[in-house]
Order: C-alpha cells, then sequence, then structure tokens
C-alpha cells in the first residue's frame, strides 16, 4: 500500500509544479501583452509633430555664407 501513496504524492507534486509553470508562463504572457498596449498607447499619444523649444532664436547674419576669409 504505501508504494501507491508514493505514487500518488509524486503525482500531486509533479501537477502542482505543471500548474506553477502554467501560471508562470501565463503571467509572463500578460506582462509581455501589456508592456506591448503601454507601448502603442504612448506611440499614438506622441507622434504629432511639435517644436523642440517654444521660443525660436533669431540668427543675424553680417556677413554673407561665402564670404571669403581674406576680407577679414
Amino acid at each position: 500500500m504505501s508504494s501507491s501513496y508514493i505514487y500518488a504524492s509524486l503525482s500531486l507534486i509533479g501537477l502542482c509544479s505543471l500548474a506553477g509553470a502554467g501560471v508562470g508562463v501565463g503571467s509572463g504572457v500578460a506582462m509581455m501583452y501589456s508592456q506591448l498596449a503601454a507601448a502603442e498607447q504612448q506611440k499614438s499619444q506622441t507622434s504629432a509633430v511639435v517644436a523642440h523649444s517654444p521660443l525660436e532664436k533669431r540668427i543675424t547674419v553680417t556677413r554673407g555664407f561665402a564670404a571669403r576669409s581674406s576680407d577679414q
């Protein structure tokens, strides 16, 4: 009789380990899906074109772009 108890306990331990592995894989898939959904949501929110800064600096050119250096 004791051998049947050993087999029953080992099969329960195996069943619990398989269930634990299933929970681990399921939670991993759920985390990856939630990260993918968050990345898609962030990508859709930041797709609009925005200016780098609200104030644009004015550049004044005193000489032409192709001015010769001998004129200095």
